[in-house]
């Protein structure tokens, strides 16, 4: 079996104009903006830089360990980039636009960065999420509301849009995790007489878009140019899921939600290795929000993610790593959780059990350990239904300048939780 690694080192020597541009290279350039190339990839109109230097120079400065350079939980390392770099396909690519903020007090968690391959194509790379609770937070703020991310990333492409029909280029856009509905949410939000340039948008087991809060989707817009991944346990893949709506199912190393990282899928040399539907395990977490959905308005899901994440930052961290690192911060953290609301209590336990196959009764470690994996399944929890009842009228999210509002859409509902 192969992975994404294997695909650099055996073929890596392929150039583009030998082999045309596949998904695999894709799934490679969505998840190259999980590096954290600050200092090294210039920012907006600073020029480019190879992607073999900026590999080079951040191997030079991170030594043999790339790990604090890694904003991901996917496995990333010194011999990736290694391949990476010193390959033909991708070494003399262009990369640079490259951005990254951090804002804790916005709760804003967003990066990107461009690259331009032969053949008049640009890549545009959304980072998806990293392991701070600030980025998690803004994840699950997607049930309810546009995030400052989602902003960033239409703004970003608008730009990007613009520029590439200036120059007469075509524009790809992707990303992994919250990085693929960033994708998915700026191509959705570009003006109708720039879509022209977009070639292809992949979202690798990333979110889909709420309705409530964006009705149109990707696939409406884009058709066949939507290209939708999932790994065979995907919960937050399928988060929107259409029945009806293409997606490739592709196979995985992982157990259980590690299938998230997509360093566990499986490729061949154009392709990824498909399944033919998701694992019981996937349909059986998915079920629990199906039904905890159902019931769950906007200010419902607002009231959730404020109460888990005050929850977690009660024990003093800022990282998921940290949520249970030490017997005090579990115990502020399980206090807190005990005080919450007993709807948000029973969806954590019911995910917990499904994690853990325990009940409340395990051990606390079993619970720490298990909340962690249920909570990266969880990762950007947003509806999968489109709620009857909703709809009150409230603050409309600010949109780049250009796009198309959300109301523009007949039937279009406003957000209703208190911001």
């Amino acid at each position: 079996m192969a992975n994404i690694h294997d695909y650099l080192d055996l073929r890596g020597d392929i150039t583009f104009d030998e082999r045309p541009f596949n998904v695999v290279d894709g799934l490679i350039l969505s998840v190259l903006s999980y590096v954290d190339f600050t200092g090294i990839v210039p920012g907006e109109g600073e020029g480019p830089v190879t992607v073999s230097y900026a590999c080079g120079a951040l191997l030079d400065r991170a030594g043999d360990d790339v790990t604090p350079y890694v904003r991901s939980l996917a496995k990333i390392d010194g011999r990736y980039l290694r391949l990476l770099g010193a390959s033909k396909r991708f070494g003399q690519a262009r990369v640079q636009d490259y951005v990254d903020v951090f804002d804790h007090d916005r709760g804003l968690q967003f990066a990107a960065l461009t690259v331009e391959l032969p053949g008049g194509l640009r890549f545009v790379s959304f980072r998806g999420t990293d392991n701070s609770l600030v980025g998690w937070r803004e994840d699950f703020m997607l049930s309810f509301e546009v995030t400052e991310a989602q902003r960033l990333a239409a703004e970003c492409l608008l730009r990007q849009a613009r520029r590439a029909e200036a120059d007469g280029m075509r524009l790809m856009v992707g990303g992994h995790s919250k990085g693929g509905n960033l994708a998915s949410f700026s191509a959705v939000l570009l003006p109708d007489e720039l879509r022209h340039v977009i070639e292809r948008v992949y979202s690798n087991d990333g979110p889909l878009m709420a309705p409530e809060v964006v009705p149109l989707n990707c696939h409406e817009v884009y058709g066949e140019r939507f290209v939708r991944i999932v790994p065979t346990y995907s919960v937050v893949g399928m988060l929107f899921d259409d029945s009806t709506e293409p997606k490739i199912i592709v196979k995985s190393t992982g157990d259980g939600t590690l299938q998230h990282d997509p360093t566990t899928w499986q490729v061949h040399a154009d392709c990824l290795d498909e399944a033919e539907d998701l694992l019981p395990q996937s349909k059986l977490v998915n079920a629990i929000f199906d039904k905890w959905m159902r019931g769950a308005n906007l200010a419902d899901r607002e009231l959730f993610t404020r109460q888990v994440f005050d929850a977690f930052e009660a024990g003093g961290a800022t990282t998921f790593d940290e949520v249970m690192a030490n017997p005090a911060s579990t115990q502020r953290v399980l206090a807190a959780l005990r005080d919450a609301d007993p709807r948000t209590k029973e969806l954590i336990g019911e995910l917990v059990q499904v994690a853990a196959g325990k009940t409340w009764d395990a051990t606390v470690a079993a619970v720490a350990s298990a909340t962690r994996a249920a909570l990266s399944a969880v990762g950007a929890i947003l509806p999968q239904h489109r709620l009857a009842g909703e709809g009150d009228q409230g603050e409309k999210p600010a949109l780049p300048e250009g796009s198309e509002p959300a109301d523009s859409v007949p039937g279009a509902a406003q957000n209703d939780a208190s911001h």
